[in-house]
């Protein structure tokens, strides 16, 4: 007879001596299928409720787990002789007196002799594992730090590489800004010295003529413009009635035949009346009658023409 036939022959003698033929103790499929952790979640519930309350289903569940549990590592290996010793002795009390009370004691394997050093080595396992994870946590801070110290060191040196980029930008800045302060000095200070030149040379040099522009003027009725003095140069003043139609203007004066003796663009209003300045020179005007023909606007929209009757007297 094998040894599972011998624990069959166990558990059946153990239930009759529990009274396992009524409803109330667990049975031999129940206990195994316990140990073995084969029940579903609700039978299982109910036979550990059931452990709880009886003492005879607890004994035979303790003697099934130390039967069927497989031999940790830190047990003492019993010796063939004693093993057989133990079945002898049982299979005697399940071949006898029925009513014989199963002992516990007979069965289970030792398991208190190495119970201290179990307990130690496993003591000093968790102390290892806990000197590793303090070792290692110090380790990771260790590292943290000194890469937080390599970050806040890499970022202080783009920040003083900035601000020096940022003190040279501004060097430049005021460099440039003095540099264009002295051109506009010296620009206003040429214009100031043209303009004494000019007031010095007196306004007769240049005289100027006003010539006002008006369309309701007759084909006849010409603007009568008499030039004199030793002056190489004049300034017109043309007065027209929408000077600020156009930001600027161009005129040309064309004789008799239709030939342009005379030609100004970019002739801009100025002043409270408008005027646009024209200077000509004399010797391309000679006494006589002429055509002045005013545009506005980039486009040379014409705006009109006027006779301009001009007198040179030297």
């Amino acid at each position: 007879m094998t040894h599972g036939d011998e624990f069959r022959a166990y558990m059946k003698a153990a239930n009759r001596t529990s009274g396992s033929n009524d409803d109330r103790h667990l049975t031999e499929a129940q206990v195994i299928a316990y140990c073995r952790g084969e029940m579903a979640a609700a039978e299982h519930e109910a036979a550990e409720a059931h452990l709880v309350e009886c003492e005879k289903c607890l004994l035979l569940f303790r003697n099934a787990r130390d039967f069927l549990e497989p031999e940790d590592d830190e047990e003492q290996e019993i010796t063939t002789a004693e093993t057989d010793d133990a079945w002898r002795s049982l299979w005697r009390e399940v071949q006898g007196d029925s009513s014989t009370k199963v002992v516990a004691g007979d069965f289970s394997r030792s398991r208190k002799k190495k119970l201290i050093s179990a307990a130690t080595l496993a003591l000093a396992a968790s102390l290892v594992i806990s000197v590793g994870a303090l070792v290692w946590q110090t380790v990771r801070l260790l590292n943290e730090r000194r890469s937080s110290q390599e970050v806040a060191m890499v970022l202080e040196g783009k920040q003083r590489e900035l601000e020096q980029r940022l003190s040279q930008v501004e060097q430049n800045g005021r460099e440039r800004l003095q540099q264009e302060r002295d051109q506009r000095v010296a620009a206003e200070a040429e214009r100031d010295q043209l303009q004494d030149r000019l007031s010095q040379q007196g306004v007769q040099e240049v005289p100027v003529y006003t010539v006002r522009l008006s369309s309701e003027r007759g084909a006849g009725d010409n603007v009568g413009v008499r030039m004199s003095g030793a002056a190489k140069a004049a300034k017109l003043k043309l007065l027209i009635s929408k000077p600020y139609e156009f930001p600027q203007y161009a005129a040309e004066f064309s004789d008799q035949s239709g030939r342009i003796v005379l030609r100004a663009s970019g002739l801009r209003p100025s002043g409270d009346d408008g005027a646009l300045s024209w200077r000509v020179n004399k010797a391309a005007l000679s006494t006589g009658t002429y055509k002045l023909r005013l545009f506005g606007g980039k486009e040379r929209k014409q705006l009109g023409e006027y006779g301009i009757a001009v007198t040179v007297a030297h």
